[in-house]
């Protein structure tokens, strides 16, 4: 149990750094006028913080007491400012980042929680594991854009708010990762 305690713990200080970090290189973008992977960054960010509003969820449940974010997360704004660059490097920084958390960090959590019958815990990082892989394509996608000097078509981007997943273009009938109907889908807007 302590191992899932901390497992959602450290989920929920990744995904709140991933969240600031994402707001931050969307700001870069729009400052080299790169409004589309802006428009992405800031989709993103906002389906990593329904990852941490799923895990808190879990980690509620599991301790049976509500959570307060900021008790868990101290985000040391310095260190996050640290790691914006130009928006071509903080692409391959977000794609490292998503690689990492759904190839190892929730895969490993994921077994974990499920063998410890933690099916809340497990549902969760399952959700957020499945919803990276998507974030890492996206970013591999406009992030070879970018490199191929291709111009970048306008687009409409939407996050499942049940899962973090995110849709170019237009919503599918059903989320393809955790099978909502499209109602529960939001439509991001640039600010």
């Amino acid at each position: 149990m302590e191992n899932i305690i901390n497992n959602l713990k450290e989920a929920l200080i990744g995904e709140s750094i991933a969240k600031r970090k994402y707001e931050l290189f969307a700001e870069q973008a729009v400052k080299e006028n790169l409004l589309e992977i802006a428009h992405l960054f800031i989709a993103t960010a906002f389906a990593e913080s329904i990852h941490i509003k799923n895990h808190l969820k879990a980690l509620s449940s599991i301790i049976e007491s509500p959570i307060n974010l900021n008790e868990i997360v101290k985000i040391n704004e310095d260190e996050i400012y640290k790691q914006v660059k130009d928006t071509s490097s903080n692409l391959l920084n977000a794609i490292d980042g998503e690689n990492y958390e759904f190839k190892i960090m929730y895969k490993n959590f994921e077994k974990s929680a499920k063998k410890n019958k933690e099916n809340v815990a497990e549902l969760s990082f399952k959700l957020a594991k499945m919803a990276e892989k998507i974030h890492s394509k996206l970013f591999t996608k406009f992030f070879k854009i970018l490199t191929q000097k291709k111009l970048f078509k306008k687009y409409e981007i939407y996050v499942c708010k049940i899962c973090g997943n995110i849709e170019i273009g237009k919503i599918p009938s059903k989320c393809p990762l955790c099978d909502h109907s499209s109602i529960f889908y939001e439509k991001i807007e640039m600010n």
